[in-house]
């Protein structure tokens, strides 16, 4: 006799359930090489401080990183190692809101759109390159300002907004993202006022200061979600 065929309501159902499958599988695999995410994250972090510090002196020594952003220098060397880092680190922040999201259920939300705005903000400002030291800007540097102050913006909120959820449980971690949100607050507010009534004095300064309370932040991060993919304490709850 021939072998009954199923109807087509159960296929359905189980080309239906194998998106679902799939996304289960990736989160695993993600799961499974959780103990890498925080070397990731933190050579992400320092490719882009040292390129932010040195990068300057190879595009032109004459130029001054104190008066001048990272945006201007990249905008001088396009596809340079400011680019690629800047392109790097975005990447690696969406990375690690990938396995964020599994094992950090505080994470989830308000966080993880904050999260998802950094890291593709810093993508965007990478591909899309500003005017090289003029005032007169064009369509492209109007896309990577945007870009950039959304993506600046978006983390410190984000830092906040998951150390309140923390709580006392995550020890100092959550004392960490507060207080380098709150610093990298105050350096935006600082770059603000220097862009404006300061006459850019001291910006180039205060944008790599504010830029290193960020970038540590995601370290910081990544090191806590890589215990817990260790399960070194257990899954994350949030705050009461």
């Amino acid at each position: 006799m021939p072998t009954p065929r199923r109807d087509t309501f159960s296929r359905r159902l189980t080309f239906g359930a194998r998106p679902a499958l799939r996304r289960r599988l990736t989160f695993s695999r993600l799961g499974a090489h959780g103990h890498l995410l925080a070397p990731a994250v933190w050579t992400a972090v320092v490719v882009a401080m040292m390129a932010a510090l040195l990068a300057p002196r190879d595009t032109d020594p004459g130029l001054s990183p104190m008066s001048l952003t990272v945006s201007d220098f990249a905008a001088l060397d396009r596809g340079g190692p400011i680019e690629t880092a800047m392109a790097s680190l975005g990447l690696v922040s969406l990375l690690l809101l990938a396995v964020a999201r599994k094992r950090l259920p505080a994470m989830r939300g308000l966080p993880s759109v904050l999260l998802a705005i950094w890291g593709a903000g810093l993508v965007l400002a990478a591909v899309v390159p500003t005017d090289p030291l003029t005032t007169q800007l064009t369509g492209s540097a109007y896309v990577h300002r945007y870009a950039s102050v959304a993506a600046f913006a978006a983390l410190p909120a984000a830092g906040l907004v998951l150390a309140g959820r923390l709580g006392p449980a995550a020890g100092r971690t959550a004392w960490w993202l507060r207080v380098l949100s709150l610093l990298a607050v105050a350096g935006a507010g600082v770059m603000a006022y220097s862009a404006g009534p300061g006459g850019r004095e001291l910006i180039g300064l205060v944008e790599r200061v504010m830029l290193g309370c960020e970038v540590i932040m995601l370290g910081v991060l990544g090191r806590y979600v890589q215990r817990l993919a260790r399960g070194g304490r257990g899954r994350a709850k949030l705050a009461p």
